[in-house]
């Protein structure tokens, strides 16, 4: 292994030391207004004690949400377009990406992605356009919450990906994606960069958007890549009728 490739592996290595750090930081603080909590409580009697537990995790859930989007804050915003992976503009993108992982990680992700009020604060504070009337499937994956647009009364899914970047050949190409009103985004979809749902429209699940399709408003896209699907074509016979 050559000088450069040893510096490369070291700065990867230090460079996950930090997120890990960065990670139980976070959790740290996160905690500490829950632990103030109950320690406030011991002394109040068995019920109110015990109700305070169960506060306390709510408002480490609260705290969490609120440290994490402090910190997307702190690393700025993130503009659409390309850069090299390697480059100082991908910075701030990996960051956040960490961050967006963190939360992945986190205990309270299933209440983050159930809980409409935690859904709102997180995903508006990442920098998000969305409505209190989005809902999100278990083990939805966002990578990039501050470039999603979405409108009222979208249902997202079980382990659907909406992934607002794509690596080619060392480069990033970062680009929006921007979905209508009424939109249902089945099981397992993969939605890509660019990428375009009008209103009243329906990705069956397991479907694959390529980056940057634009599916019309109230049409039904299905299959690998994705394409237009009548719910109402006549079936052909067996003799072509």
């Amino acid at each position: 292994m050559g000088l450069k490739q040893r510096e490369s592996a070291m700065g990867y290595f230090l460079f996950d030391a930090f997120v890990l750090l960065m990670e139980g930081g976070i959790h740290v603080v996160s905690i500490l207004p829950g632990v103030w909590l109950v320690y406030r409580s011991v002394s109040a009697g068995f019920l109110l004690a015990s109700a305070a537990i169960v506060a306390a995790w709510f408002v480490s859930a609260l705290s969490f949400v609120f440290v994490i989007v402090g910190a997307k804050r702190l690393i700025g915003r993130i503009r659409p377009g390309r850069f090299v992976l390697t480059g100082k503009r991908a910075i701030p993108w990996i960051l956040v990406d960490r961050l967006v992982k963190i939360t992945q990680r986190s205990p309270y992700r299933n209440l983050i992605i159930d809980n409409a009020f935690y859904r709102y604060l997180y995903f508006r504070g990442m920098g998000a356009d969305i409505k209190p009337t989005l809902l999100l499937g278990q083990r939805v994956v966002i990578p990039e919450p501050y470039f999603l647009r979405v409108g009222h009364h979208v249902l997202i899914g079980d382990e659907a990906v909406l992934s607002a970047h794509k690596v080619e050949h060392n480069v990033v190409t970062l680009e929006p994606i921007e979905i209508g009103d009424n939109v249902l985004i089945g099981a397992r979809a993969l939605i890509m960069p660019g990428v375009k749902i009008g209103s009243n429209a329906t990705i069956a699940a397991g479907a694959v958007l390529p980056r940057g399709t634009v599916v019309p408003e109230g049409e039904t896209w299905a299959g690998h890549p994705a394409s237009k699907i009548s719910l109402f074509a006549p079936k052909a016979g067996k003799n072509g009728a």
